[in-house]
This record gives structure tokens, sequence and C-alpha cells, in this order.
């Protein structure tokens, strides 16, 4: 949607204004009855303001992609058209015209009233282009500006002393009586952190590597938890190639652990699914606990707002983040095109 400010109303009431006047000028109204002008230059003026209002609304109601350079040039003829119809019908009505002898005079008196309207709609379809031109350009610095700061935030939140320091440690405490669960470990530790890396520079990700990492990320976990975490997936194979936003769903899951899995003293569980309809991938995850949309406090990482960032100005309004308490479990769910 076109954001308009209060400029681009004045000169569009300026434009009909103008218009008006210009139909009264050479009108058979003009140096008759002074209420019968009036009359005819005030409907004159609403009838443009109006139906150039419903063309304006109707045209934003379309994707800005999908108009082509011909549609672009064949818009405002069709809008002009449609006005000149009207006022052509205003100018028989209040106007004082009579109809003319031929179809051909008919026609001439017709493309008279449109010939003023057609600046006005090309430069609405100006006003729209530089305005969609600019919100492009400032989202995508704003994107940039993000996506650095978020890789900075991934980096720092992936080397996280305190998270090495518990994955480690749990390690240390395998190789005293399991040595192969020890090695395994080292490796989904190592995986996770490659993966991590690799998955902070793209801009978009395969659904089966955001489960690997998953997968990695709550094995290493469930070291520290043991069975106070439990947690189980349910995505099909099918689904591997679709693309999504990265770390999205890690950011889920460090979010079910820290906040909810940590907080109780007998753990919980986490459950994890993903189904695709009409291009939208959905994302969830399930955890016990009890989600406070107020929390004391907001520690560093990517974080659930950061998401929400994310989310709007890769996709803007066809992506959506929710977190909801439901059935005594928090349920973060994420909805985005593929």
């Amino acid at each position: 949607m076109v954001k308009k400010n209060i400029w681009f109303w004045v000169i569009q009431s300026c434009c009909w204004l103008f218009i008006a006047f210009t139909a009264l000028t050479f009108s058979p109204l003009r140096g008759g009855n002074i209420n019968s002008q009036i009359i005819f230059f005030l409907v004159y003026t609403l009838v443009g303001f109006v139906a150039g209002y419903i063309y304006c609304y109707k045209l934003e109601k379309i994707n800005p992609d999908e108009i082509t350079t011909s549609q672009f040039l064949l818009y405002p003829l069709v809008g002009s058209l449609g006005i000149g119809i009207l006022f052509t019908i205003v100018d028989f009505t209040l106007g004082g015209f009579h109809l003319p002898n031929s179809t051909t005079n008919l026609f001439v008196l017709f493309l008279e009233n449109i010939w003023i309207v057609i600046p006005c709609f090309f430069f609405y379809h100006l006003y729209r282009f530089a305005t969609i031109y600019q919100e492009r350009k400032q989202r995508t610095l704003v994107a940039e500006n993000l996506l650095q700061i978020s890789e900075l935030e991934n980096l720092k939140k992936q080397l996280n002393p305190h998270f090495l320091f518990n994955a480690l440690n749990s390690i240390k405490a395998l190789t005293l009586f399991d040595g192969v669960k020890a090695r395994e470990s080292i490796i989904q530790l190592s995986d996770l952190l490659r993966l991590s890396l690799n998955l902070g520079e793209q801009q978009r990700a395969t659904l089966s590597e955001e489960i690997r990492l998953a997968e990695n990320y709550l094995a290493l976990e469930k070291l520290r938890y043991d069975n106070r975490l439990t947690y189980e997936f349910n995505v099909n194979a099918d689904l591997d190639n679709v693309l999504i936003m990265p770390m999205s769903l890690n950011t889920l899951l460090e979010n079910a652990v820290k906040h909810g899995i940590g907080k109780l003293k007998s753990g919980g569980k986490i459950l994890i699914s993903a189904s695709t309809e009409q291009g939208v991938v959905t994302i969830t995850v399930e955890n016990s606990g009890n989600y406070d949309p107020k929390p004391k406090s907001d520690e560093g990482g990517i974080g659930l707002e950061n998401l929400r960032k994310r989310l709007e100005l890769q996709y803007g309004d066809k992506a959506s983040f929710t977190i909801m308490n439901k059935n005594k479990m928090v349920v973060s769910t994420i909805k985005m095109p593929f």
C-alpha cells in the first residue's frame, strides 16, 4: 500500500478542482445561473475525486511486482476513459450540453472530457512508482544493516562460552563411562558449529539443514538436561528442499529450551512440526512451560523480536510469527512463503 501524505491529497484536490473549473469554462452554463454553475462545479469535482480514489484503491490491491510495463501504460488510459464517461454524463445532465447530431460529435466531446484527465492518472502512477521505489530502497538498506547485526549476534551466540562450557562439560563426563557416546557428541557439536557459521552467511536455507542443526542442538542440550528433556520431530521427508529463512527454527528451539524446559524442575517436552500449503511453509515448536509476553529481562542473542523483524524485512506481510499459551504448552509458529 502506497503511503499518502498531506501533499498527495492537496495535489489531488487541486487537480480535480482545476479540471472542474476548466469544464465549467467551456460549459454552456458559463455566464448563466450562478447556482447551476456551483452545482455543476461541485458535482464535477466530487465525481472526479471519488472515482480517482476508487481507482487508486483498486490499483493498490495489485502487487506492484506483478504489473508489467504495458500495464503501467494501460491502466491510466483505462482510468481516464472511465472518468471520461462519468464526466460526459455530468455534462449532459447538469452542464447544459445537448446530445450531438452525430456519433462523431459525441466521440469528440468524449475525447475533450478525457484529454485533461490523463495527466492526473499518470501523475498518480509516477507518484506510486517513486514511493514504492523509495520504500524498497529503504527496506533493502535496513535489511542489510539488520543482516550484518544478526550475523554478528549469531556468531556471538554460536560461540557463547556458557553453551560451549555446558556442552563440553557434559561430553567430558561422558568420556568417563561412555566413550562412544562422547565421540558422537563431539561430532554433533562440530557439525552444529559448522552449520551455524554456514547458515549465518546465507539468505535462505533448506528445511533439512535447519532440521539437522536442530537435531544437533537438542541432542547436546539433552546431555545437560538428561530425562528432563524429551523432543520429537514431525517433519515429512518431502519437505527437505523447502527454502526458509536461516536460523529461524533454531531461534524457536533456543527460546523453548531456555525459557521453557530450563525453568521447569521436572523438565518437559518439545514437539517440532512442519507442513506446507499453497506455497506457505508452517513451522511449529511446542514446548512445556508458560509464555510471558512481558518478561522481566531480555538477554542477548537473536531473540524473538529480532526474528519478527527479519521475517518482516525479508517477506513483508507475507510472513508471520505468533507465540501463545495453549493446553499448558507454549506454541510458537512461523509462516513464510517458499
